[in-house]
């Protein structure tokens, strides 16, 4: 496994394949930034090599369609971006996990973000799911199982993935990166590892540290800069807004005294700062504002994101 985080989970996916107690359905529940789609690939793989069990061989004709991704027993489904997965696309689905082998061996059936079927489309799957058809494998991927069907999480085999500690993705990180990186970057996605990987390889992280330095400034009376502030929070859209709502938190914590709990580990002057310069009740009306905006964004398309930020950063600004 090329991940050392998820090798524990999928040397108890190899023991249930050598002892063919495999389920029909196998739910894996993670959040994104884990790799779980290479542990899916490498089951799929497994499931539909001719000479392994356990482990995929790499050199059967199974395994080299499955690598040229040509494989014409292992199907995927998945949503469009901000779109639901459709009744035809799990119709289609279960078309493919009924119809014979072409290589007359296993069938795989993966839908990725599983959450994000709508009712009539997880209802259609779930017959199947019922009555399953044979050497047919199905695996599920979720980041949010409270979002997914309660009867199709009922037929399904759920696995989670264990989040490795912060030391852990830190350290592999840096091992990755030759480079030194902040605890602050390893909080701040989660202890995903490969989103932190992804975070320092876009400079993400250099992009996060001005928009909170113009954050500081824009606080710091007589409130120039916001028009900077909102152009800064463009450049990665709504990460750039929960950013900040992760710092505006610190800055509450302080001011309840929790301190040794902050995210920006690093960046904890600027914190104080920020927090010396708001109040409490300010603080937590704009963290609230600012969640609330992050949700309207996320489930609207099409609204002025730099308009709606620099409503909402006005909200800093005393009243005359």
């Amino acid at each position: 496994m090329s991940y050392p985080w998820l090798t524990t989970l999928w040397q108890q996916w190899q023991q249930l394949l050598s002892q063919e107690r495999m389920h029909h359905a196998m739910l894996l529940v993670s959040p994104a930034g884990f790799g779980r789609e290479a542990l899916v690939r490498q089951l799929a793989q497994t499931v539909l090599c001719q000479n392994g069990v356990t482990e995929s061989c790499g050199l059967c004709h199974s395994c080299k369609l499955f690598t040229a991704e040509t494989h014409p027993d292992c199907h995927v489904i998945r949503p469009l971006e901000g779109k639901s997965i459709s009744i035809d696309a799990i119709r289609q689905c279960n078309h493919w996990a009924w119809e014979t082998s072409q290589l007359g061996g296993k069938r795989v059936v993966v839908i990725e973000q599983a959450e994000s079927m709508g009712e009539a489309a997880a209802n259609a799957l779930l017959k199947t799911l019922e009555e399953p058809p044979a050497n047919c494998q199905f695996i599920l991927t979720t980041s949010e199982l409270d979002r997914l069907l309660p009867t199709i999480n009922s037929r399904c085999n759920k696995w989670r993935l264990q989040i490795p500690s912060e030391q852990d993705v830190k350290r592999w990180v840096e091992s990755q990166l030759m480079q030194s990186i902040k605890w602050e970057d390893v909080r701040l996605n989660g202890c995903a590892p490969l989103a932190v990987l992804n975070f320092i390889e876009q400079g993400q992280n250099i992009r996060h540290q001005h928009l909170l330095e113009g954050l500081h400034q824009f606080l710091t009376p007589p409130h120039t800069g916001l028009f900077s502030v909102a152009e800064a929070c463009m450049k990665d859209g709504l990460l750039s807004l929960r950013w900040l709502s992760y710092f505006l938190v610190d800055c509450l914590k302080v001011h309840q005294g929790a301190v040794n709990y902050l995210i920006h580990a690093e960046s904890a002057v600027l914190v104080q700062q920020v927090a010396t310069q708001v109040n409490q009740q300010t603080l937590l009306q704009q963290i609230q504002a600012l969640n609330a905006l992050i949700r309207e964004l996320e489930s609207h398309s099409g609204l002025n994101h730099e308009l709606l930020m620099t409503d909402w950063l006005s909200g800093f600004i005393p009243a005359p």
